[in-house]
């Protein structure tokens, strides 16, 4: 027989996915104990005793400082946030029933986590889980977010039985042109889901054959939904369980479906007429005028998208769009003074322009490729974009992008070059790193094509990437750089405010957390040849090459989410009131719970960051 002890951890939802020998490694560092009901574990001002304890069996309420209070369940890892940070304890943890706990010692579970990074990973999801369910937009009340899903979904939901063969629910499926269907029992309960990606692992790797009945091979576990439940909560849904579907029910009965798809078609009601407004725009006051009502656009993309890095995607959509706008009417002007532009060019926008991750207030940042793959342009040539980057640099200032300030700019002619030049200037960086190269990488490797001819961006990006492949020296530079930011989080959970007498009380939200994971994934992304500038993308991208596990990903991108929120919601609420723009929030001015959230996020970055310097990093750092 097993052991009943590993057994009954196998069985809690935290360790269930664990593999067997991470689970036993985790049991053989741990301690198991009973305590009596009634009985307190820690108190809220104790000092942290370097030991974590889970939760086996038994219930324990915890009550924090803000009043909160919760039944922890077995499974529940209790503890966590004094792990992370060794500061005394911030709640009160007391034993309802009798329980049963692994105490786990501080330093053996640190160790364990850097040789068995299935352990590190269950610590990740946790966190990840904490600053999910502490978010500050758990709940939407009001916009397309809000609606019942009855009001989205697609009814009537297609069914059959479970006696229908593996063909014939095929045929049905191809006969009435859908992608899934509904499967009921004898009782016409819902029993299960069946879909093309069903029925083909049914077929390859199950070894069923057509005349198997669905009910033996190819029915997935349904994912419902109540049709009363808000839209907000069906996406919510589709992310944590990774599925195209939902089955919606009333009162246990499916009545329909809804899929991804039907989420983003009910969401895509945003007015488009601000932007064919910025397309028919004739002036740079007319551009103007847009720029400043950009912030309307914003508050309706946050309305209608459940992650702010959607609606900031959007967002960006519209500042290039306008941006564009701009170009052509700058060349409108180059044309009536010194004609069309005389070769083929590349004209890029660097920084958060080219993540596609604008706020409301960017500045410029950008470049020249000028086309020399079938000769070196002739000085007329090179003239002629020297004017072109001396209109466009102040048309954009004038159409509301201020001039960048540390004059990334076409205008300034290390940033207006043929390509081979550019070639030439990204060799010189990785052959020859330094700190002050590292500062320019950081902002000009998130580069793509604002307007003109794609192809000499993706010529110059590959270029860089195989440079790179070839000595890393430049990445550890840029991490250095990279370090100079930290997350605002220190000792005894504090968070870490400026004590400057301008921002006296604030924390740059930007610089100690946004900007410390778009670096970490900009050095990952370029040390492995993957051609994303978006940071959400790039870190996705590492999750699919296996440089970065999914859990880890997971709770840097809720943390991302979170902030990226926190900043937009600002920044419209300071354009509404005609204050200046920032990216700094107070952290006495918020909730308790979301003060918390901000803590986790924090702590999901400060475990990037250490991350990164772990495996990149010159020997001084």
């Amino acid at each position: 027989m097993g052991d009943p002890a590993k057994t009954q951890l196998s069985t809690l939802p935290l360790l269930r996915d664990l593999p067997d020998a991470d689970r036993a490694a985790l049991q053989a560092i741990g301690n198991r104990y009973r305590l009596e009901g009634d009985t307190t574990l820690f108190r809220e001002g104790d000092n942290y005793p370097g030991r974590l304890y889970l939760l086996i069996e038994g219930q324990i309420e915890i009550r924090r400082q803000d009043g909160l209070q919760f039944e922890a369940a077995p499974g529940e890892l209790l503890g966590l946030s004094n792990y992370l940070d060794k500061s005394p304890y911030h709640s009160t943890a007391t034993a309802l029933t009798p329980v049963e706990l692994l105490e786990i010692p501080d330093a053996a579970l640190k160790q364990l986590e850097s040789s068995h990074p299935a352990i590190a990973d269950l610590i990740s999801r946790t966190i990840a889980e904490r600053i999910r369910t502490r978010s500050w937009r758990t709940q939407v009340e009001q916009g397309p977010l809000a609606q019942p899903v009855r009001t989205i979904m697609k009814s009537p939901l297609s069914t059959c039985h479970t006696g229908l063969s593996l063909r014939e629910a095929f045929l049905v499926m191809q006969e009435r042109k859908i992608g899934s269907l509904g499967v009921l029992d004898n009782n016409d309960e819902l029993f299960g889901v069946l879909t093309y990606a069903g029925l083909a692992e049914a077929l390859a790797l199950k070894g069923a054959g057509p005349g198997h009945p669905l009910d033996k091979a190819a029915c997935d576990t349904p994912r419902t939904i109540a049709a009363t439940a808000p839209v907000w909560q069906a996406h919510d849904l589709l992310s944590s369980y990774n599925t195209k579907y939902l089955i919606v029910t009333e009162e246990t009965r499916p009545v329909g479906l809804v899929s991804q798809t039907d989420l983003l078609r009910s969401l895509i009601n945003a007015d488009n007429s601000l932007l064919e407004r910025i397309d028919q725009s004739r002036t740079l006051d007319e551009c103007r005028q847009h720029y400043d009502n950009l912030y309307q656009y914003a508050s309706q993309c946050q309305q209608t998208n459940r992650y702010a890095s959607q609606a900031v995607r959007l967002l960006s959509h519209a500042h290039l769009r306008l941006q564009r706008r701009v170009v052509e009417l700058t060349l409108d002007e180059m044309a009536s003074e010194h004609g069309p532009p005389p070769c083929r060019y590349a004209l890029l926008i660097m920084g958060s322009g080219g993540r596609q991750e604008m706020l409301l207030n960017p500045d410029q940042d950008n470049g020249l490729i000028i086309d020399d793959r079938d000769g070196t342009p002739d000085a007329a040539t090179l003239k002629w974009f020297e004017h072109f980057a001396e209109k466009l640099n102040p048309n954009l200032d004038q159409a509301g992008y201020i001039l960048c300030p540390g004059d990334i700019m076409a205008r300034n002619p290390m940033f207006r070059k043929t390509l081979s030049q550019w070639q030439q200037q990204f060799t010189h960086l990785v052959n020859k790193p330094n700190l002050k190269g590292a500062v320019w990488s950081n902002i000009v490797f998130d580069f793509d094509t604002l307007y003109g001819d794609d192809s000499l961006t993706y010529t110059l990006r590959s270029h860089l990437l195989n440079a790179l492949q070839d000595n890393t020296r430049l990445l550890d530079y840029m991490v250095e750089h990279d370090a100079e930011g930290k997350p605002a989080i220190g000792l005894f959970n504090r968070l870490v405010t400026s004590d400057t007498e301008q921002d006296r009380g604030s924390i740059d939200i930007k610089r100690n957390g946004l900007r410390i994971i778009a670096d970490a994934a900009r050095v990952y992304a370029l040390a492995n040849g993957i051609t994303q500038c978006n940071t959400l993308d790039r870190l996705k991208a590492l999750v699919h090459r296996g440089v970065l596990s999914a859990d880890l990903v997971d709770a840097v991108s809720f943390a991302y989410e979170e902030l990226l929120d926190m900043i937009l919601q600002n920044q419209i609420r300071q354009k509404r009131t005609q204050q200046p723009l920032d990216k700094r929030i107070y952290p006495e001015q918020l909730t308790d719970q979301v003060r918390s959230m901000l803590r986790m996020s924090m702590r999901a970055i400060k475990r990037l960051q250490d991350r990164l310097q772990g495996q990149f990093g010159r020997a001084a750092f």
